[in-house]
Parts: structure tokens; C-alpha cells; sequence
């Protein structure tokens, strides 16, 4: 059964951000820190995520997945129940972490130690993508990202680097921090 998804003002960044950082991703800031302290249930967060327009919070759903890979149980029932733009960019970064958590396994292992797999919810079957293990992810993430690419003109391949970037960096400053 999907949990009840709030509704979240598309500007209430400062809330996103707060709720990502209870979450362990700490990369995002605002000018304007939020002290509202508001807990969003797990879908409501990816649902708010996926729907927003400033595309760093939509991104970020990306190292979401990354570093709290459980949340993927929430995925297949929102993207059912989502508008259908709001639904393809949650399947979109989705998937892409699935992809980026493959090929990036031994680093992410180095940081958040065992971790459950992302299932490939969308790849074989919506996008007809390669098996999430071929080439360690590498194939499938470059076909999704000229699949993107294609539609939008944007280097996605460079915002997929980028995310996995900034979610490594901070875990590495998180470890040099505390030890």
C-alpha cells in the first residue's frame, strides 16, 4: 500500500533540503537554513523531489537512492500514481542510480560499508536498457543518458558524474571528519 503523500508547496526548498539532510545528504544548501523541522514521509520526499522544478532537487534524488537505497520500495507505486512528467523523472533518476550504484559499488561499499542493491525497476522494461551488471553499469548509464540527451539537448551523462561526484566528496569529508 503506497503511504500518503503530502502535498509540498513547490517552493518550499528549505524543507527538501532540511528532510535530505535527515537523510544523510548534506551537499545541498540554502542562504536561508529552515528551521520548520517538519518530517516528510519517505514518498512524500521523493514525489516533492521529482516534481520540482529547480533541477539540483530533482538530481538529488540520485544520491537519495545512493545512500538510502531502501527508499527504493517507495518508487514503483509513485510512479504509478504521479503525473506522468513528474513519474518519468523519478523513473529517470532512478534508474540512473541503479546504474551509478553498480559502477560505483566499491567506492560506495569503502563508505556506507553493505548495502541492498537497487532493483532494475525500469531499465530492461521501460527503457530497454542493459542488464544493470553489463560492464559493471557503465553501458546502460551511457544509453540512458543519450536517451535523455536526445530528448533535451542536455548532457546528462555530465549531471550523472556530477551527482555521484558531489555525493563522494561529501562522504569522504564525512569520514576524514569523523574518523
Amino acid at each position: 500500500m503506497l503511504a500518503k503523500i503530502e502535498t509540498i508547496p513547490l517552493e518550499a526548498e528549505s524543507l527538501l533540503v532540511e528532510n535530505l539532510a535527515a537523510y544523510g545528504i548534506h551537499y545541498l544548501r540554502l542562504s536561508q537554513p529552515s528551521i520548520s523541522g517538519k518530517s516528510l514521509t519517505p514518498a512524500s520526499l521523493i514525489a516533492a523531489l521529482a516534481g520540482h522544478s529547480d533541477p539540483r532537487l530533482r538530481e538529488s534524488l540520485i544520491a537519495l537512492f545512493l545512500r538510502q537505497p531502501q527508499l527504493h520500495q517507495y518508487v514503483p507505486a509513485l510512479t504509478a500514481t504521479l503525473e506522468p512528467k513528474t513519474a518519468d523523472a523519478l523513473r529517470h533518476f532512478y534508474t540512473a542510480a541503479a546504474y551509478l550504484q553498480r559502477f560505483w559499488f566499491s567506492m560506495l561499499q569503502l563508505y556506507l560499508g553493505t548495502f541492498p542493491l537497487l532493483p532494475n525497476y525500469f531499465g530492461l522494461t521501460h527503457y530497454h536498457l542493459p542488464p544493470l551488471e553489463e560492464h559493471f553499469g557503465e553501458t546502460g548509464l551511457r544509453t540512458l543518458a543519450d536517451y535523455y540527451t536526445n530528448q533535451t539537448g542536455y548532457d546528462w551523462l555530465s549531471a550523472y558524474q556530477s551527482a555521484i561526484s558531489l555525493l563522494l566528496t561529501q562522504l569522504n569529508l564525512e569520514q576524514m571528519t569523523h574518523g
